[in-house]
């Protein structure tokens, strides 16, 4: 968390979405971690909340009562608690959506229309209005009733059987259709509003963790199912993890010459002949990284980065969370910020962008409950 003459100058450059207001109402990860990426941007983001609080505010590892992957997604915004049960509070909602450009909710399908705020009945208060719904499956069909989660969308779509690459599946440690899905909604919502100002007319973007995930797989995942009568096995090589002497290195030669490269660093140059000669491009790789393995463990991590960095060979160090944290190009792009929260300072990470050469650092921390019903509710 290093400062550099960016930080330093006096002018702060207007962000992108400055004026644009956000109306909140999600929980989970996809429609929070969207919306925190719009207020990132310059949006004013207003959470809408029950008053017991987002059911994630809980979850996990937490501090004083607050979960942290909570708090990593809901970062700059304003908490409005509301009972949406009681006609009072759903109008105060109303009301809040009316000044919105763009309101994003995640809720099933028929939660909207049992509290009266589709998308006909709040294009009526707001001519102008965005609304982006997320939904786990689609607005209809015979899915859409049912929950969804992260791990559910990984193996319905495929992914977790692809990366198992005939092994046992398992889950990824992170949550990756809820995070994928967040990018892609911030990118609709994006458009959404593009569109608005086109058209002068209200519009509706529905997508789906389904939806977003199958787009996401399709370009690698389903190479060989791509032309209707291709019937081929998989032919992408999977990535291997490579020991060292004293840890892990990743390695990725993709040209004939990184290839030979690498085989000549590892003191076997002779085995280029015997892969030369594997007509199948994936038993080919297959091959030659069980070649490498023995000798790679031979030197440890660092010694290996550098004589592939001379070899102009791709790889990489297989980093815990913690040591990437201090990683000289990690520090150099000042992507961590310390924000002051009520339960101590926290590391907060930038949007990965420059505007211009500005970076946008991180605006705020994530809300305390409610802390915003009084000023934007006059109570």
């Amino acid at each position: 968390m290093t400062s550099s003459p960016l930080t330093n100058q006096a002018y702060v450059p207007p962000r992108p979405l400055d004026g644009i207001r956000v109306v909140e109402a999600c929980s989970y990860i996809s429609g929070p971690f969207c919306a925190q990426m719009l207020g990132d941007l310059g949006a004013e983001v207003i959470k809408v909340e029950p008053r017991t609080g987002d059911p994630y505010r809980n979850f996990g590892h937490a501090r004083e009562g607050v979960g942290v992957v909570w708090t990593n997604a809901n970062r700059g915004k304003q908490s409005v608690a509301l009972d949406l049960k009681d006609a009072t509070d759903l109008e105060h909602l109303k009301t809040l959506i009316t000044g919105a450009d763009l309101y994003i909710e995640n809720w099933r399908p028929h939660v909207s229309a049992s509290l009266g705020l589709t998308f006909e009945q709040l294009r009526l208060i707001n001519p102008r209005l965005v609304q982006l719904s997320i939904t786990g499956y689609g607005p209809d069909g015979p899915l859409a009733s049912e929950p969804a989660f992260d791990a559910l969308i990984q193996g319905r779509t495929g992914l977790l059987s692809y990366e198992a690459d005939s092994s046992a599946p398992r889950t990824t440690n992170t949550f990756l259709a809820d995070k994928v899905a967040a990018v892609f909604a911030a990118q609709i919502a994006l458009s959404g509003l593009i569109e608005r100002d086109r058209s002068q007319q209200a519009v509706h973007l529905q997508t789906s963790m389904l939806d977003i995930m199958t787009y996401y797989n399709f370009p690698d995942m389903l190479h060989n199912q791509t032309y209707l009568d291709d019937d081929s096995a998989v032919t992408l090589a999977p990535q291997p993890v490579l020991a060292t002497a004293d840890g892990y290195l990743v390695l990725s030669p993709v040209s004939g010459k990184q290839l030979s490269r690498t085989l000549e660093a590892v003191g076997h140059p002779e085995w280029k002949e015997e892969l030369r000669n594997i007509a199948d491009r994936k038993q080919m790789t297959h091959t030659f990284f069980q070649r490498i393995a023995t000798p790679l463990k031979q030197r440890n991590t660092a010694t290996w980065l550098e004589i592939f960095r001379e070899l102009d060979v791709p790889a990489g160090p297989v980093n815990p969370p913690g040591v990437h944290l201090q990683d000289p190009q990690v520090a150099h792009n000042q992507l961590y910020w310390p924000l002051e929260t009520p339960q101590g300072t926290v590391r907060a990470v930038r949007y990965p962008a420059t505007f211009n050469g500005h970076l946008l650092r991180p605006r705020g921390p994530a809300p305390a409950l409610g802390e915003s019903n009084e000023r934007l509710l006059n109570r």
